[in-house]
């Protein structure tokens, strides 16, 4: 058994091919992923965290971009 140093975030999720540039879903047109919904492996600790909070905002942005698209 290895220790907290060696710990990775769990790989599976969304293929980053399967998500555009605002991280929507390109099958499923207002869905938007971030963090560990996307498929990644990263070290635990203050690395994930920031990788989870940057994508939050880069989806949110996203969001945005796309309610204003449709209208």
């Amino acid at each position: 058994m290895q220790g907290l140093d060696r710990a990775i975030s769990s790989a599976g999720g969304i293929a980053r091919d399967e998500i555009d540039q605002n991280l929507m879903i390109k099958k499923m047109p207002g869905v938007f992923v971030a963090g560990e919904m996307i498929d990644w492996d990263a070290p635990t600790g203050g690395y994930l965290l920031q990788a989870c909070f940057s994508t939050a905002v880069k989806a949110a942005r996203g969001v945005i971009t796309w309610l204003h698209t449709r209208n």
